[in-house]
């Protein structure tokens, strides 16, 4: 095993003001693997990493705290780059990463101290396979920014790999001022963060210490004929996409996973970059949830239709994001520590699912190949955090949940994983590694 620390090629020097997005993500760290079919070279990885870096510095700078509030000081502190070699097959890492052992496919950026500027914003390790194969495990601090920041940075190292021009970020030092001057009029009535009180507080941290690393993933891969059948059967009455049907046919087997449970709030992650028609190169967490009541014995079909109307509408009557600035403003530097989510409940885990499709994950190549499969690692600190990410060569989608035993239990059992996919028929085309992953 061998660690360097890369640096941008030409280090410029930023202090990016973070915003209320970045507040309620605060304690988070995302993890990705990228999986290649091909023995890559790690020097060749690294001097294009670099390059990278000087495109995109804010993946190689450190979380400080200026008044109570984060900012992200980019000097080229650059990112730890580790290269390991391991006896494992291709097939063999996907399946470990599948059944949450795949942690050893990346250096996890711990979210609760990298925010306090205890270590780096960003770590990456490169694991030679036994059978030729590469994975790529990309792990960073959600403050950095969203996925589709992640993914200006994965386009920008293969770009510089293969000698092509970089496509150029917008990169913000003051993102609240930015989005003021930038989003339309709030749509919202109420803020969609709140502050954790003292009780809240106590509680989450006694969890996060004795029953977070109890949580396990579930994964579900849904083929793109199942998905159709769920489209024509959900959406008799409205155009539904996949994602609102595939959100709402999981929402509906959480809330019979457990009886004693009557009503939970789902919260969707929605990009306003496309919804408010701001700069799809702007880096940054430029997001916020849609957050809709979920009431036991409701049908997928009747939750599938309150998604597709709500995304709708997002701009014009959810979009909460100037709101949410005001309220982090007004909170002062002590509170504004304890933002969180409206939708975060300590006494009672609610669902939060991102789409993460979409993004061009299946178009980064070096070498001249391209990904053959990515998975999302949920170490996370709170249950119920979820993504839908494309499937083996983008085809069909992941969903992917960290829940609690009890929960996962549940979900996991042949009757209920029979129920879930329903829709899916003998003779649908399944690539083999779902199959032989996610059965």
């Amino acid at each position: 095993m061998s660690t360097q620390l890369i640096r941008p090629s030409h280090a410029q020097r930023l202090e990016i003001r973070c915003n209320a997005g970045d507040a309620i993500v605060a304690n988070l760290a995302t993890h990705f693997v990228f999986f290649f079919e091909r023995h890559l070279d790690t020097r060749a990885l690294g001097r294009a990493f670099a390059q990278a870096l000087t495109n995109l510095p804010i993946f190689a700078g450190r979380i400080g705290i200026d008044n109570g509030r984060m900012r992200i000081r980019c000097e080229g502190q650059g990112v730890p780059f580790t290269s390991v070699s391991s006896n494992r097959t291709f097939r063999e890492a996907i399946r470990s990463a599948s059944e949450d052992t795949g942690l050893w496919l990346v250096d996890p950026v711990n979210g609760a101290t990298a925010r306090w500027g205890l270590g780096p914003v960003c770590k990456v390790r490169v694991t030679h396979l036994a059978d030729d194969a590469t994975a790529i495990g990309f792990s960073w601090h959600h403050a950095v920014g969203d996925m589709q920041t992640f993914m200006h940075f994965m386009n920008a190292w293969s770009a510089a790999a293969a000698d092509k021009p970089l496509a150029e970020p917008l990169i913000v030092e003051d993102r609240a001022a930015y989005l003021d001057e930038h989003l339309p009029a709030d749509g919202a009535r109420d803020p969609g963060v709140r502050c954790l009180g003292l009780g809240e507080l106590a509680r989450s941290a006694l969890y996060l210490a004795k029953d977070a690393r109890k949580q396990r993933t579930l994964s579900l891969y849904f083929g793109e004929g199942e998905i159709a059948r769920m489209r024509d059967a959900y959406g008799t009455r409205m155009w539904l996409s996949a994602n609102d049907v595939v959100c709402a046919h999981a929402s509906e087997a959480l809330m019979k996973a457990d009886p004693a449970v009557d009503r939970r709030t789902l919260a969707i992650a929605v990009n306003a970059r496309n919804r408010c028609g701001l700069d799809r190169m702007l880096v940054g967490n430029i997001i916020t949830t849609l957050n809709l009541d979920l009431r036991r014995g409701e049908t997928a079909s009747s939750i599938a239709e309150r998604i597709r109307h709500n995304v709708d509408h997002f701009a014009d009557e959810h979009c909460d994001m100037r709101m949410n600035q005001q309220f982090l403003d007004a909170a002062g530097a002590s509170r504004a520590a304890r933002c969180v989510s409206t939708a975060f409940d300590p006494a009672r885990w609610n669902p939060l699912i991102t789409n993460l499709s979409g993004f061009g994950v299946y178009r980064v190549q070096f070498e001249d190949t391209f990904t053959s499969y990515l998975t999302m690692l949920l170490k996370l600190p709170v249950a119920g955090l979820g993504a839908l990410v494309e499937g083996a060569d983008g085809r069909g989608l992941v969903f992917q949940m960290s829940l609690p035993p009890k929960e996962f239990e549940a979900m996991s059992s042949p009757a209920s994983r029979a129920h879930m996919h329903r829709f899916r028929q003998a003779g649908d085309d399944i690539p083999r590694l779902h199959r032989e992953v996610h059965g």
